[in-house]
């Protein structure tokens, strides 16, 4: 969903002017080589996507400015290709100029095959989570001299924890979010973030980026415009998020997060994850999106497990 800093879109709501949705034949005329067929694939909260001919994609910036995150975007993509195994990711194609049709310009990149994982039924979580967290492990091990990747760290928390508050009164406001003060409770005990060491991290990975084949298995990641040299816990809370124990054990045990830091990673993780899932009720109301819905209560159930024995704070 390209959900920038736990989750900006209602904020950006208000204060931008969203660009308009193109029919199928205005994303036609954008191309050199018309497509046979134009299907729209639904809209996160900064991209819409178009799939071409079944087998690419075509996003668009839903508002002003959102043109630079696809060419940084694409370049990352090029970047990141030769060095990170393990699933496919997408590549662009095309990236299209800024027109009077879209004043962003827009990208073609050929389709990551699967399906996402936001609300699929897992057939072996234990192997999926297994290769998410050595996944997660080869990414966050990279040297990132020459990815033009920059710093995206928030020592204080503080843009996290306030995005999360504003979801949070979305949620309650909606009476999607029961137990809103202890859930609250929680996003104000922000962990300590002063002594992150940034690695690259795709920045917004959960299920719905996340592609499965048919037997389950991890098949590509997508959606790549909020890589940043940042926090590894902020990956790692997609891991929580998805609310399935079995998922996350193998997943930890993957993941070589050893030594007397290895605690604050997951403490960390866990905090955004709780950001994560307050995002997603949000954006499921915002929005009209039942399985983003589902996605945070499912992610929610999972915290509650995580926290079973640390107390709320008061």
């Amino acid at each position: 969903m390209g959900r920038v800093m736990g989750r900006v879109w209602c904020n950006e709501r208000v204060n931008r002017l969203e660009l308009p949705v193109l029919s199928a034949a205005q994303m036609a005329a954008l191309l050199p080589d018309a497509p046979a067929s134009v299907t729209w694939l639904g809209a996160g909260s900064d991209h819409c996507a178009f799939a071409l001919d079944g087998a690419r994609v075509l996003r668009l910036p839903r508002w002003p400015g959102g043109g630079e995150a696809l060419r940084r975007e694409a370049r990352l993509l090029a970047w990141l290709a030769p060095r990170l195994g393990g699933a496919p990711l997408p590549e662009v194609l095309h990236l299209g100029a800024a027109s009077p049709l879209a004043p962003e310009g827009f990208s073609v990149a050929r389709r990551v095959p699967g399906r996402s994982g936001l609300g699929a039924a897992l057939t072996d979580p234990a192997a999926l989570g297994g290769a998410l967290g050595r996944w997660l492990a080869d990414l966050h091990a990279l040297n990132p001299q020459g990815s033009g990747l920059t710093v995206d760290l928030d020592p204080s928390g503080h843009d996290w924890r306030d995005t999360a508050l504003d979801d949070l009164e979305a949620a309650a406001e909606a009476g999607v979010l029961p137990e809103a003060d202890a859930w609250a409770a929680r996003v104000q005990a922000v962990p300590d973030l002063r002594k992150v060491v940034p690695v690259p991290i795709h920045g917004d990975f959960a299920a719905e980026h996340v592609c499965l084949d048919g037997q389950g298995r991890l098949s590509g990641v997508l959606d790549w415009s909020d890589g940043a040299l940042g926090d590894p816990a902020r990956d790692l809370a997609g891991l929580i998020h998805w609310g399935d124990a079995a998922l996350l054990a193998a997943a930890r045990a993957a993941y070589p997060a050893v030594g007397p830091s290895c605690g604050a990673v997951w403490e960390r993780a866990a905090w955004y994850a709780l950001c994560r899932a307050l995002g997603d009720l949000a954006f499921g109301v915002g929005e009209g999106r039942p399985a983003y819905l589902g996605a945070g209560r499912r992610a929610l159930s999972g915290l509650r497990v995580w926290w079973t024995n640390a107390p709320i704070p008061p």
